[in-house]
């Protein structure tokens, strides 16, 4: 294969990063933080204090708070981040390290003081201009995980939670009794439902905890093995969503795979 250097490869951090309204003060309640990041669709927020980062806080970590009213700080969630950048780091090399510990976003420092998030939607959207013939050459059957693991609309919204937090999931595809795509489940859903005692839920038994079907996004977008990645890229970019189900067609909907953003961003790497 004839090697070739993507116009991404010539791209710095500080080129794809957008501003975001992504900081909170360590002092700040734990319900401010939830309003911000479901108010304003977040996924990540950083604690921070005159510029200096104290860590950050993912839906994951909001959703694990034990009660709507609780008397837990920002600083308390807080976590050290995996991986920082600075606005003149490789983008390329800033995707590779991201992926290498799990993670799609990633705090931006410049002398010390926090500037932002690289986020994987960011490395998509300047690929949409400098790598859009590459997008559309690479169709999703050859790069979606295949056979996904799926969840019923019948089931309970402590399992799946539990399942979320087992694999590192975001969302999870929902399909009926015959393995057609019903909608998408995913972490916003819950935040936006308000849920906050999803462990504590789980203890007191299924019987107490909502099914999926009263939670979960539909109809949700999907694509077909024969579409392209610049496809996904622009619904994810446009629709600002993390992933997208694939079926075999439109009249089965059949679930057959699912690509996200990590997805795309690898084809960059290779």
């Amino acid at each position: 294969m004839t090697s070739r250097t993507y116009g991404l490869a010539s791209r710095l951090v500080g080129e794809a990063a957008k501003p975001r309204l992504v900081s909170v003060r360590p002092e700040d309640p734990v319900e401010h933080v939830r309003r911000i990041m479901r108010d304003y669709g977040l996924r990540v927020v950083a604690v921070a204090e005159r510029g200096k980062l104290i860590g950050i806080i993912s839906r994951s970590e909001i959703l694990t708070v034990t009660g709507t009213k609780s008397e837990a700080k920002a600083k308390d969630l807080a976590v050290e981040p995996k991986v920082t950048l600075s606005l003149d780091y490789p983008i390329l090399k800033a995707v590779r390290e991201m992926l290498s510990v799990d993670e799609w976003y990633a705090p931006i420092m410049e002398g010390g003081v926090f500037k932002g998030f690289l986020g994987l939607e960011d490395v998509i959207e300047l690929a949409l201009i400098e790598e859009r013939s590459l997008l559309e050459s690479v169709k999703l059957e050859n790069v979606m995980s295949k056979n996904p693991i799926a969840v019923k609309t019948y089931d309970r919204v402590n399992s799946i939670w539990r399942l979320m937090r087992e694999y590192r999931y975001a969302g999870l595809p929902v399909v009926d009794d015959r393995g057609a795509l019903a909608g998408i489940i995913t972490q916003y859903d819950l935040l936006k439902k308000g849920y906050s005692r999803i462990h504590l839920e789980a203890a007191r038994g299924h019987a107490k905890s909502p099914k999926v079907s009263s939670v979960m996004t539909r109809p949700c977008t999907y694509l077909y093995p024969w579409s392209t990645l610049l496809e996904a890229s622009e619904i994810m970019v446009a629709r600002n969503i993390g992933r997208i189900p694939v079926v075999d067609s439109d009249k089965n909907r059949h679930l057959i795979g699912i690509v996200d953003r990590e997805d795309v961003v690898k084809v960059f790497l290779r």
